[in-house]
């Protein structure tokens, strides 16, 4: 059976499939919204591939009434608005089995394999965990990302990370970039020096925190070069106050990405004195 979908690409290393009946709607609403915000017709047709009179003809129809469409429409827009890139193009699937949905791309050297695969499950569950959550006060100028390592992690190609860490708005996270093995520099260096002296798979950067309850969580520092002040084990945060263009910074070290998000969770609940 062959199925023809429409793909749009909408974030790095993400997709979206809908059905050719739902793209219709999606672009209309997406149109609507982009129109009300106050982006001219013209580069409303630009960006959706659109007749310039069918943009005006959307922009004035009714708004559709399915939700999971406008909830995409609504985050869809607030990407473009934000200057990522969006692309619409053809799909055709050769399955029995429906497909739609969100689905990550993956280059040739980034098939999925099992381990691979628990890996971008757990980020996944750990960004659904931590999303719209208040992180007031935990918010790095540079973005909260989370690492997660293989089993022993050799090299930046053997851990994975969001691409170009969480999207936040209103001191939230909102959403990500999709999942890239190898594309978060700093923390996928610092995990794999770590790793040498302890036993963790994920690391997770947070704001400089100054005052977090002892009896809670094993703290340790860092030094300017990033090395261990000390040899105590297991740690679950570790501190660094930064330097010369450096912004101080706390990492939240554990198991793995859940793990972390745990831990982070444990502190905005306010089990912890921040």
């Amino acid at each position: 059976m062959i199925d023809i979908f429409l793909l749009m690409i909408y974030m790095a290393g993400m997709a979206l499939f809908f059905s050719g009946e739902d793209i219709i709607t999606l672009k209309k609403s997406i149109a609507q919204i982009l129109y009300e915000d106050d982006v001219e017709q013209s580069k409303i047709s630009k960006i959706l591939g659109l007749s310039q009179p069918m943009v005006s003809n959307y922009c004035g129809s009714n708004k559709t009434d399915k939700k999971d469409i406008l909830q995409h429409a609504f985050f869809i827009s607030k990407q473009i608005k934000n200057k990522q890139q969006v692309q619409f193009q053809n799909c055709v699937t050769f399955t029995e089995k429906p497909f739609s949905g969100t689905h990550y791309i993956a280059d040739k050297n980034e098939l999925i394999d099992d381990e691979n695969k628990d890996i971008v499950d757990n980020l996944k569950k750990a960004f659904l965990m931590l999303k719209n959550k208040n992180l007031s006060g935990f918010i790095p100028k540079i973005k909260i990302n989370i690492v997660h390592a293989k089993n022993h992690a050799r090299s930046p190609e053997d851990i994975a990370a969001f691409v170009n860490g969480f999207i936040i708005a209103d001191n939230s996270i909102i959403g990500n970039n999709g999942i890239r093995f190898g594309c978060s520099k700093h923390l996928t260096s610092l995990l794999l020096n770590l790793q040498k002296k302890l036993k963790i798979n994920a690391i997770m950067n947070i704001s400089y925190q100054d005052n977090i309850n002892e009896e809670l969580f094993t703290i340790e520092h860092l030094k300017k070069d990033f090395e261990l002040r000390t040899g105590k084990k297991p740690i679950d945060i570790l501190l660094h106050k930064g330097d010369f263009g450096i912004e101080p910074c706390t990492y939240i070290l554990g198991k793995d990405a859940l793990d972390v998000s745990n831990k982070l969770i444990k502190l905005i609940n306010g089990d912890a004195s921040l």
